[in-house]
């Protein structure tokens, strides 16, 4: 079998975008295997199609059996937390691992309690540079290098928020 490997950026927010083109490869006959820093790498297979899914939360095998009894086949763990699941399209249907807005906002809240903590880490951990700040070449590429990820990070908590809000309005 072919094994490819595609880059492509996937914020946490864009989980739903993630998973429609994890989908949209398996029915072109590429089934993701395994995710490492923005590669995902997939087996070239034409006889079968999924439906991928994602979470995100602290799992044990309790927790991967409930999804294998549902029909779900766990794919692959990052990082612990973030974990890829899929179903045979004709099988699975349009089913979803998470078929409820208070699951789904849930799963939101999780993930920017996570990149929260990343994130203040990393400032406290570059207060140094600006305590320390002599203009030079490094330092400025360093800054400039700090203040596009916290902009990122600040995108990122913008749209996390938005979509907690709209499954806040959904399960009231």
């Amino acid at each position: 079998m072919t094994t490819i490997k595609k880059f492509k950026i996937s914020l946490a927010n864009d989980m739903d975008k993630e998973e429609k083109w994890l989908t949209e490869m398996s029915a072109k006959g590429y089934q993701f295997f395994k995710y490492r820093w923005f590669f995902y790498y997939f087996e070239e297979n034409h006889s079968k199609a999924y439906i991928y899914q994602t979470d995100f939360q602290s799992a044990d095998d309790e927790y991967f059996e409930l999804y294998n009894q549902a029909g779900w086949e766990h794919v692959h763990t990052e990082m612990e937390s973030f974990h890829y699941f899929r179903a045979p399209a004709d099988v699975i249907g349009d089913k979803r691992i998470y078929s409820d807005p208070a699951s789904v906002k849930a799963m939101y809240q999780r993930l920017l309690t996570f990149y929260s903590i990343i994130f203040f880490g990393m400032v406290v951990a570059q207060a140094g540079l600006l305590l320390n700040w002599e203009p030079t070449f490094f330092s400025i590429l360093s800054l400039t290098f700090v203040t596009a990820v916290i902009l990122l990070y600040i995108y990122l908590f913008i749209k996390l928020m938005q979509k907690i809000n709209k499954y806040r309005s959904q399960v009231y």
